[in-house]
């Protein structure tokens, strides 16, 4: 998995400031707070996801890779120096689709809006989702392969060769409707339609309040134990940990 960095702000927070202004307790009439308490959402929301390794609020990221992950020999790239293709392997295995795996962190991941790389003549070129690649929704963290049979390209033995920009997060609304992907590939039926929940969940909405309320009331204590436990039921959990 490479370096991620969000590359936009979201539009919403999984928690709105009536919403919170409610939990609290305070009327509607009294502001001299509101910014105070939207500003402990944001953070109490980015704490959340540092903890539960989900992006709770929809927005875009980049991730970047020094290359793509290459279908490699494990012998040979145990004998390989730099820049030879077979140094780069980010996951070591024969298998053709372990092997051209790249995780995508912080879902749900709704979907990839291109990767772009840096060929070995140094220009930059696009490849698209559904076109040049296809993007696994289901699993946690997300996936990315190659159009089956296919093999991702070389890239120029740079820093940051490859960018991924994708978009992840919760629909703010908790009874957002589910989101549709319908595949197009050419030919079809190499990779399956998906449809995902992604309507932010009520148990990280009720522990975004709860740490809210606290900060509110004690402003100088740190996050409480029990309020992480909480989050930790909700954590991202890779059940195929890969290298790389």
């Amino acid at each position: 998995m490479g370096y991620v960095r969000q590359t936009s702000l979201p539009q919403a927070e999984p928690v709105t400031l009536a919403e919170m202004k409610n939990f609290l307790r305070i009327g509607n009439t009294f502001t001299d707070d509101d910014q105070l308490i939207a500003g402990l959402i944001q953070a109490a929301r980015e704490h959340a996801e540092k903890i539960t390794g989900r992006a709770i609020a929809q927005r875009t990221f980049r991730m970047v890779l020094d290359s793509h992950p290459y279908y490699t020999d494990t012998i040979q790239s145990q004998l390989a120096y730099p820049p030879s293709y077979y140094s780069l392997p980010r996951y070591s295995t024969t298998l053709w689709n372990y092997s051209q795996m790249i995780k995508l962190p912080f879902p749900p991941v709704i979907s990839v809006q291109q990767m772009r790389y840096i060929d070995p003549t140094g220009n930059a070129q696009i490849m698209r989702q559904d076109v040049d690649f296809v993007l696994d929704r289901m699993t946690e963290p997300a996936r990315i392969f190659p159009v089956p049979g296919q093999y991702w390209p070389a890239d120029l033995y740079v820093a940051n060769a490859v960018e991924i920009d994708f978009t992840a997060g919760y629909d703010p609304n908790p009874a957002a409707a589910p989101d549709t992907h319908n595949v197009a590939l050419n030919p079809p039926m190499q990779q399956p339609d998906s449809t995902i929940v992604t309507a932010v969940p009520q148990s990280l909405r009720r522990t975004i309040m709860l740490l809210v309320s606290n900060w509110y009331d004690n402003r100088w204590q740190e996050v409480p134990p029990e309020i992480d436990m909480m989050l930790y039921n909700d954590a991202v959990i890779d059940f195929a940990p890969t290298r790389g």
